[in-house]
């Protein structure tokens, strides 16, 4: 393998995991996500790596399940996914109840587009930082935006049909899981100041 492969794949491997409790943070908001697509959710987007391989299968889910297929694209998806939470006296409670599953989603999608080389580090971090305090403003606590994220996650499985029953109650579990870890992704403050 020599030096310089060694010191490659070290550079490839620290790029994705988590450096702050900002960037903690953020992977908490969707680390149920990271463990349900069999990843780790130590690492932005569950990639434990970014190299060429995980870039491809990012784009690849990206394009498939966002239609996002650059930088313009992905940035639009985040704030079609965000502009319903911009001001509280648009955030009913009906759509507050399930709204932590679009938020979630859209630092997910940014984490995706790290890794499949659509936006930088730096950028990806500060979109979700917005995101993340955007969250803040509407929760109070991990337990609560967890709780909206399922309310969400159920709401949208129930309409895609299948063995919804069984995918929800997995989701449920998992989510449990994580978020009563102590050494979870929920145990980064939920009220951090993000920067």
């Amino acid at each position: 393998m020599g030096l310089f492969g060694l010191f490659k794949k070290k550079e490839e491997t620290s790029v994705t995991l988590p450096q702050t409790d900002t960037e903690r943070w953020i992977v908490g908001t969707y680390a149920m996500w990271s463990e349900y697509a069999e990843g780790d959710w130590h690492y932005f987007a569950g990639s434990v790596s970014k190299n060429r391989q995980e870039g491809a299968s990012m784009r690849l889910m990206l394009r498939r399940d966002w239609e996002v297929n650059n930088r313009d694209t992905l940035l639009e998806m985040v704030r079609w996914l965000t502009a319903s939470y911009d001001g509280e006296s648009a955030c009913t409670e009906d759509v507050l109840a399930a709204g932590a599953w679009n938020l979630c989603r859209a630092c997910q999608i940014l984490g995706m587009g790290f890794v499949g080389d659509y936006i930088s580090r730096e950028e990806m971090i500060a979109k979700s930082v917005q995101v993340g305090k955007q969250m803040q403003r509407l929760y109070h606590s991990w337990a609560e935006l967890y709780a909206s994220y399922l309310k969400g996650y159920k709401e949208w499985k129930m309409e895609q049909g299948g063995d919804w029953p069984k995918e929800i109650s997995e989701r449920e579990i998992l989510c449990d899981q994580l978020r009563m870890d102590p050494q979870g992704p929920c145990s980064v403050p939920w009220d951090l100041e993000l920067g």
